[in-house]
């Protein structure tokens, strides 16, 4: 071991290195808070390991994908154990990087001279959750199959340009081997350098900019504006002086850090082994027996999307993440108040305790009523069981079928017993044809594809309310 220090000492200069650290200077009162930082990027190196891992032998292509995955789950050493851990230490990421997100909104280090690092903090939280949704697919079970039919038919619904949107991320009308290909290499190729590289940028500015001095220091009669002529030089004399006061990095700040890091690492250990990550039965599309239903983290606009009309979803389900990143994105530039403290920032305080507020509620509200979207198994034939996740993915949210789903639009639980397979279609279509005045929006292609439409109009067309099997339809029908 003497040799071994030696020899490391006089090729690595590990004594240096460590003289280095210790003469490093960070703020006092920053030294507890900044470890969300190392404690995310900790849950990250653990899903690239695991990643890497899982990619030798995972087979992206529907005949294959599957039956990989259980390959790895039952027949790898500790495979369910890793696969446990890539699952959960994807919501470690999610909830670390958010964690992080807020705690620098809350301090203002989206001010001067960060506002760059800012906007990087915030394209790695896009990207993050791209990575979880594109990661979704990958296991190709039941659940991943129609979680990802409601996500991409979400993406369908942007205004101009939903259409060319979801055949690009479906690579074709519906979900299939293209879909799957280009997940995966979204996945574990795109995404991963696009964050690596965010992360050499983040940290470089880090490490140009130095860790924020306590907000009370740059608050002190400081100028009322940072884009003041007087802000820069106020700003520099300030962290000069806060250094005096500083602890260093080793240990006062790399302890901290490590031991952070060292509880995430823990806990997605303890998850992955004695929780793991489920797998459900192989995607069919003809094999619809539960209610497709996406991550936790993205519940909230899931169950707010439940709330509004039909002919606004479209808005709120684009309309609200696009505003939310816009803001983030613009907010270094509207805010250039010299107040960094949050409780002297109503403005902020407000809007930060209502959207954790109400995303809260939602997430909630939409776990408490997991338990009421159970579906019952019925006697419908393979197109009927995919016309009705169709259904409930795109017109739930107007139409009620047996006590569930919106008031929007009329109650179609007896809908079978009025109209015809053949009338339904054409409606679902273009219903101003039918009625010039109706609210309801057309699913004609690109929206929806034939085989979609027909696949809803079969579906609808078994519903008899509480009719019994034998009775006949007394159709309705009046095509313009």
């Amino acid at each position: 071991m003497r040799r071994l220090r030696r020899w490391a000492e006089q090729r690595l200069g590990t004594t240096a290195w460590g003289q280095r650290l210790s003469r490093v200077k960070v703020p006092e009162r920053l030294a507890r808070g900044a470890i969300l930082g190392s404690a995310g990027l900790t849950a990250l190196a653990i899903q690239v390991i695991t990643g890497l891992v899982l990619t030798t032998y995972y087979v992206p292509s529907p005949d294959h994908a599957y039956d990989s995955v259980r390959f790895i789950q039952h027949g790898v050493t500790a495979g369910a154990l890793l696969r446990g851990m890539h699952h959960w230490g994807a919501s470690a990421v999610v909830v670390l990087l958010l964690a992080h997100l807020i705690r620098v909104f809350a301090i203002g280090a989206y001010k001067y001279p960060r506002e760059a690092n800012w906007l990087v903090g915030v394209g790695l939280f896009v990207v993050v959750m791209g990575f979880a949704f594109t990661g979704y697919l990958l296991p190709w079970d039941q659940r991943a199959y129609w979680a990802t039919v409601v996500g991409t038919s979400i993406a369908g619904a942007t205004p101009i340009v939903g259409g060319s949107l979801q055949t690009l991320l479906r690579e074709g009308p519906a979900i299939g081997a293209g879909t799957l290909t280009r997940f995966f290499a979204l996945h574990v190729l795109w995404f991963p350098a696009i964050v690596g590289t965010l992360l050499l940028v983040h940290l470089a500015l880090v490490l140009y900019h130095g860790l924020l001095p306590p907000t009370v220091n740059l608050e002190a009669a400081a100028p009322e504006r940072t884009g003041d002529a007087s802000y820069a030089e106020f700003y520099r004399t300030t962290y000069e002086a806060g250094e005096t006061t500083t602890r260093t990095l080793w240990p006062d700040f790399l302890a901290p850090a490590a031991t952070a890091a060292l509880a995430v690492a823990l806990a997605i250990v303890v998850l992955g082994g004695t929780v793991g990550a489920g797998l459900e039965p192989p995607a069919d599309p003809s094999d619809t027996s539960y209610v497709p239903r996406p991550e936790w983290y993205f519940l909230p606009l899931y169950q707010l999307m439940k709330l509004v009309p039909g002919r606004i979803e479209a808005v709120i389900s684009i309309g609200v993440p696009a505003a939310l990143v816009l803001t983030l994105l613009a907010l270094p530039f509207f805010d250039t108040s010299s107040t960094r403290n949050l409780c002297r920032r109503p403005v902020a305080l407000g809007s930060l305790v209502l959207l954790l507020g109400g995303g809260g509620l939602l997430l909630g509200s939409s776990v408490a009523h997991r338990s009421n979207e159970t579906a019952t198994p019925e006697a419908l034939t393979g197109t009927q069981r995919a016309g009705r996740a169709l259904f409930r993915a795109k017109c739930s949210s107007c139409h009620t079928v047996q006590g569930q789903g919106g008031q929007i639009g009329p109650d179609l639980s007896a809908i079978g017993l009025e109209h015809s397979t053949a009338w339904m279609h054409s409606f679902i279509e273009e219903p101003s044809r039918f009625h010039r005045q109706t609210i309801m929006l057309s699913f004609a292609p690109p929206k929806l594809a034939h085989q979609e439409i027909e696949e809803i109009a079969q579906y609808l067309s078994t519903l008899r309310g509480t009719a019994a099997p034998n009775v006949a339809p007394q159709f309705h029908d009046t095509f313009p």
